[in-house]
């Protein structure tokens, strides 16, 4: 039978969207000192066409917002969580609660992944979870009781759990976890769950691999690449999905199927991190999931959520202080870059939050008293524990401020983390409340909005949220 261009075309686009249920979600966590209203949250996906989320937590306060959107949504059950969830009874519990509940309420909850990477030897090595194997299975028999089937269970987990290995092909698990690893494969074999990983390719070309930071775009311009037998990778990210995908394929499930739970770009505190290169990253890997040709070791469709959806300036910065800074918004909901949530390759920002309120145009400086430098230090150091002040690490935007200026931004920060307080500008006299913008070149004194929490009661009335 002989084909028409248009049925040729037809046929193609059958093939694109039947029976793959690909996605390009996005991650949202809520680790900011004044947090975005959820409903804000629930527009920003809708009017970017973003259809699916992954909350970082439960989300147990606020899930109820996305009831009735469609929005598929997959929840977190923190590695904190796994203790008490370790009795049937208080797994059920927990199931019902934070599960059932919404789901019956409207929320199109469609996975829960239990732990947050349970066996790094890295990144959340003093939390490291070897009971998640147990929970997950207890999670899934509670979640089978009460009819709900469809809700995958599964875990995340990063690069870390596989050996330093030069080449893909040569990839296994740590032999420290290789018992939990393969326990867990088998479970997620047995449920139809995805294998569920972490990707941060700018950490791994930089700090693991040691490669030309090139190598972590898909357009690298390095001419950088490595050579596995007969394949070529001439980029980081279908490296590391490969790497996986050997070790799990040496585990005996070759036909196991790979979701990206974490893939983004940073904009601050850290070498490479910037907008530029952020826009870069997230525009040819866009171009990389619409092709549908994946990586050579899993050829066709992927799901991936990027991360994240804003920044988090109380995320914990022990593994670096860019942890802060994924956010494709800032944290009062202005886009930092272009990017084409559509998949059609627009060269747009997206969608700005609608009804940002944000704080008074005050800020907090140092006054420039030097006549005890010490006191000085002394307040500068106490600004940053508590408030963050990861952009004038090295690499950051902020990075080579003078002193005054220094000082400053951290008064500053301080000062917005504490709503504006007077008192919270005191620093034992070194600071004074201005209304001129202190803001230098590239590095912004950022005003915070105000928080949701803050926004449920105007007038001596709760409002929704």
């Amino acid at each position: 039978m002989r084909l028409t261009i248009l049925g040729i075309i037809m046929l193609m686009v059958l093939f694109m969207t039947s029976g793959v249920n690909s996605f390009v979600g996005i991650t949202w966590g809520r680790m900011q000192t004044q947090q975005l209203n959820p409903a804000m949250v629930v527009d920003l996906l809708l009017q970017n066409k973003i259809p699916s989320l992954r909350l970082m937590t439960s989300g147990y306060d606020i899930i109820e917002v996305f009831a009735a959107t469609n929005i598929s949504i997959s929840v977190t059950m923190g590695n904190s969580f796994m203790y008490p969830a370790k009795r049937k009874d208080l797994a059920y519990n927990w199931v019902n609660e934070r599960i059932k509940s919404p789901i019956n309420k409207g929320v199109n909850i469609v996975e829960l992944t239990i732990g947050s990477e349970p066996f790094s030897n890295t990144f959340l090595k003093k939390v490291s979870n070897y009971e998640v194997v147990n929970v997950l299975k207890l999670m899934r028999e509670s979640l089978d009781a009460m009819d709900l089937g469809y809700v995958k269970t599964t875990t995340a987990h990063g690069m870390d759990v596989l050996k330093v290995s030069k080449f893909p092909s040569e990839a296994d698990f740590r032999d420290d976890i290789k018992k939990e690893m393969l326990e867990s494969l088998a479970e997620f074999n047995r449920t139809g769950a995805p294998f569920v990983l972490i990707l941060f390719p700018i950490h791994f070309v930089k700090e693991i691999l040691k490669y030309p930071m090139e190598f972590a775009f898909f357009d690298n311009n390095s001419g950088f690449t490595i050579e596995d037998g007969n394949v070529t990778y001439t980029n980081a990210v279908e490296l590391m999905i490969d790497f996986v995908a050997w070790a799990i394929k040496k585990a005996g499930y070759p036909n196991m199927k790979i979701r990206i739970a974490q893939i983004g770009w940073p904009t601050d505190g850290y070498l490479h991190a910037n907008v530029q290169n952020a826009e870069r990253f997230h525009r040819e890997l866009l171009k990389f999931i619409v092709s549908q040709k994946g990586t050579p070791l899993k050829p066709g469709p992927m799901d991936i959520y990027l991360h994240s959806l804003c920044d988090e300036n109380n995320f914990a910065t022990m593994f670096g202080t860019f942890q802060r800074h994924w956010g494709i918004y800032r944290a009062d909901g202005h886009p930092k870059y272009k990017i084409d949530f559509s998949l059609q390759g627009h060269d747009k920002y997206p969608t700005q939050a609608k009804g940002i309120v944000k704080m008074p145009n005050r800020w907090c400086i140092y006054n420039g008293d030097k006549s005890n430098l010490e006191l000085v230090h002394k307040n500068y150091e106490l600004a940053c524990q508590a408030a963050d002040c990861t952009r004038l690490e090295q690499g950051g935007s902020c990075d080579g401020l003078n002193f005054d200026s220094n000082m400053s931004y951290a008064w500053n920060a301080f000062f917005q983390k504490n709503k504006q307080q007077v008192k919270a500008c005191d620093f034992d006299g070194l600071g004074r409340i201005v209304a001129t913008n202190p803001s230098e070149k590239n590095c912004e004194f950022p005003i915070e909005i105000l928080s949701y929490q803050d926004q449920t009661v105007q007038n001596g009335m709760k409002l929704r949220i």
